[in-house]
């Protein structure tokens, strides 16, 4: 096997004292009778490694970085033959979880060798691809500030989170929301709706948030709350509950979606990163658009 692998130093795991260096990660692949050729980029440059790794049509492309980095590998491989193989090396690697592969990069590297590519789902909003979800409203905001704060004031991206989300918390805006489904139209004032690739049904502590990625279907969340009192009550819920359980969550399934606000500069972050899109957006769920090496689903 001859596989490529693109190796963001800027994701959050690459950046510790014991991350691997490409020498420890072509040694680990030898050992598994696996050719590795390592592609390094510090964040700048990801989408052009990935297009040349493509480019040289190796068996598998592998990606060591976080949910962003993954993203942008989604993004590139979507519709291809061509599957894709990530290494835990993020600060959350929520996909890599999902997929059920292990969170240790040397365990994950064991399973990517030995497992059979498999069809996953991707979803799409505006033209714009993810693989885990896409938030409107106050998690936008939040991620917006975080990362105002680790470019101004040098913080890490916990720190920068935690002050960023206490901010949007003591201001608490609701936003009108328009949703329009194949099954109908809903309006609610929330501080933040979440649109996901396949539904979100597990406990926030398990190993697995989505048990399946292959559904077909998305997952839209909008929070039922009007103060901070219930937004405190929402989290406690989730703590405690499924996260499709809440009882101040409206919670649907979707083929695809329409969500319109009264501003056309909401802020919109997917898989954890900022991005600019033009009202209204258009959600798609883009059924196996995706071959990724990864074990079976569990209830498979």
């Amino acid at each position: 096997m001859k596989a490529i692998l693109v190796l963001n130093t800027h994701a959050g795991a690459s950046r510790d004292n014991d991350a691997p260096s490409p020498e420890d990660l072509r040694h680990a692949f030898a050992q598994l009778g696996v050719s590795l050729a390592v592609f390094e980029v510090n964040g700048l440059g990801l989408d052009e490694a990935l297009r040349n790794a493509i480019a040289r049509r190796p068996d598998a492309v592998l990606v060591g970085g976080g949910d962003g980095t993954v993203s942008a590998a989604a993004r590139q491989l979507a519709g291809t033959r061509l599957p894709l193989g990530p290494l835990p090396l993020g600060t959350l690697n929520h996909f890599v979880r999902d997929l059920g592969l292990p969170d240790n990069w040397r365990e994950a590297a064991r399973v990517l060798v030995s497992a059979r590519p498999r069809h996953v789902d991707l979803a799409e909003v505006n033209g714009h691809i993810f693989v885990n979800n896409c938030s409107l409203g106050s998690y936008g905001e939040a991620v917006r500030r975080r990362d105002k704060l680790r470019r101004e004031r040098g913080h890490g991206k916990w720190r920068a989170m935690a002050l960023a989300s206490w901010h949007v918390f003591r201001r608490l805006r609701r936003f009108p929301f328009r949703i329009e489904t194949p099954e109908g139209v809903v309006t609610i004032r929330s501080p933040f709706v979440v649109v996901a690739n396949n539904r979100y049904s597990g406990q926030i502590f398990d190993a697995s948030l989505r048990p399946r990625l292959d559904s077909g279907r998305l997952a839209l969340y909008a929070a039922r709350v009007h103060t901070r009192w219930s937004v405190l009550r929402l989290i406690a819920q989730g703590l405690t509950r499924k996260l499709d359980e809440p009882e101040d969550l409206d919670v649907r399934d979707a083929t695809r979606a329409t969500i319109t606000a009264a501003s056309s500069t909401l802020p919109v972050a997917c898989d954890g990163e900022v991005v600019t899109l033009t009202a209204p957006l258009q959600f798609r769920i883009l059924p196996g658009a995706l071959r990724v090496l990864a074990p079976p689903p569990a209830d498979a």
